[in-house]
C-alpha cells in the first residue's frame, strides 16, 4: 500500500473548477509534485467525484484523494460503499470519503448518524440493508477501509464529527471560528470515549492570489455572495458576527451585483493576491486548530493559469527549487 504524502505544514487542495481534463490532471499532478497533502473534488454540478479521483488514482502516486463532499442524500449506501471501495484500491489506499448531510433540517444528524455507521460496516465487509440489494456485502476486501469526514456547518454537527468521523470539513470560516469547531469536536470526541487528536480538522479557505489586488477581490466577491444568501451559510456567518456584511452581500448577490459585495467580508474570509499575507493567514487558522487548511482556488481571468498560481503560491514547496 502507497504511503500517503503528509507534510509537517499540512495543506490541501480542492479542485472543482471545470477546466479541460488535461488542465485538471496537470493540476493535481503539481499539487503532489509541492507537497499538498490532498485533493479535494467537490460534487456540485462539474465532475462526479468518484470517476474523477479514480482517474487522478492512476495518475499520482503519493498525494490524498478525496470527495469534498458528496451528499448522503444522492446515493444508496452500497452505490457509495462500492465507489469507495474502488477509489481506495486503486489509490492503494489513498482515498479519503468526505460525506456531506446536504440542507440542514429535522433528522439531520440521526441520518448522517445512520448512514455513515453503514457505510462503514460495508466497507468493513458486513451486511447492509440500506440500498436496492437487500443484505448488501461488499465483495471487495479492503485491508483499510478509508477515513470518513464530515462537512459540517453547525455546532452539532460538528460535535456528530467527534463522535464518529475521522475528520471534520469545515467551510467559509474565520480562525476564530475554527477555533470553536476544535473545542466542540473535542467535546464530542469525550462524549464518545475517543482522542480528540486522532480526528482531523480540515477547513476550506477560498484563495485567489495570481491576480492584482482588485482583480482577486472582484474573483471572490461573487462566490462569497452566492454563499452569504444560501440561509444556512447565512446563519453561519451571523454567528461569527458578520452578519450585517453578510446580508448586504446576499442582498448583493439577490441583485445580480457581486460588486457590491462587501470587501472587509471578502477579506474576513478569503484569501486575496497576497501570497506573503495569505500565507501567514494559513498560520492563522492552523493556530486556531486547523490540521489540514485546503485551499479552494477562485480563478480571475483565464482560469487555468490562475488556478496553478494560486497553487504555486500557497504550495508547501516550492517546485521550482533545484
Amino acid at each position: 500500500m502507497a504511503e500517503p504524502m503528509v507534510n509537517p505544514q499540512r495543506t490541501g487542495l480542492a479542485l472543482r473548477d471545470p477546466i479541460a481534463w488535461h488542465d485538471f490532471l496537470q493540476v493535481a499532478r503539481v499539487a503532489e509534485e509541492a507537497a499538498y497533502e490532498g485533493v479535494f473534488v467537490p460534487e456540485i454540478a462539474g465532475r462526479e467525484a468518484f470517476a474523477t479521483l479514480a482517474a487522478l488514482a492512476a495518475s499520482t502516486e503519493r498525494i490524498r484523494l478525496a470527495t469534498g463532499v458528496v451528499a448522503i442524500q444522492n446515493r444508496f449506501v452500497s452505490t457509495t460503499a462500492m465507489a469507495a471501495a474502488t477509489v481506495q484500491e486503486l489509490s492503494g489506499g489513498r482515498f479519503v470519503l468526505g460525506l456531506g448531510a446536504g440542507p440542514p433540517g429535522p433528522g439531520s444528524l440521526d441520518r448522517v448518524r445512520h448512514h455513515v455507521a453503514a457505510i462503514r460496516a460495508a466497507l468493513a465487509g458486513r451486511p447492509v440493508e440500506e440500498g436496492q440489494v437487500p443484505g448488501f456485502r461488499l465483495a471487495l476486501d479492503l485491508p483499510d477501509p478509508p477515513p470518513v469526514f464530515l462537512a459540517a456547518l453547525g455546532d452539532r454537527m460538528i460535535g456528530l464529527a467527534g463522535e464518529i468521523a475521522d475528520g471534520v470539513l469545515l467551510n467559509w470560516c474565520t480562525p476564530e471560528r475554527v477555533a470553536r469547531a476544535r473545542e466542540l469536536l473535542s467535546e464530542g470526541a469525550a462524549r464518545a470515549g475517543r482522542d480528540p487528536s486522532s480526528v482531523t480538522v480540515a477547513v476550506y479557505v477560498r484563495a485567489c492570489i495570481d491576480a492584482e489586488d482588485d482583480v482577486a477581490l472582484e474573483a471572490l466577491k461573487e462566490p462569497t455572495g452566492q454563499y452569504a444568501a444560501m440561509p444556512h451559510y447565512r446563519g453561519q456567518l451571523e454567528s461569527m458576527g458578520l452578519g450585517e456584511l453578510a446580508a448586504a452581500a446576499a442582498d448583493a448577490a439577490a441583485r445580480g451585483r457581486p460588486q457590491d459585495v462587501p470587501e472587509d467580508l471578502v477579506r474576513a474570509l478569503c484569501l486575496v493576491a497576497d501570497p506573503a499575507a495569505a500565507l501567514a493567514r494559513l498560520d492563522r487558522f492552523r493556530a486556531s486548530g486547523a490540521d489540514l487548511p485546503v485551499i479552494y482556488p477562485v480563478p480571475a481571468r483565464e482560469p487555468v493559469s490562475s488556478i496553478m498560481g494560486t497553487t504555486l503560491a500557497l504550495a508547501p514547496t516550492s517546485v521550482l527549487q533545484p
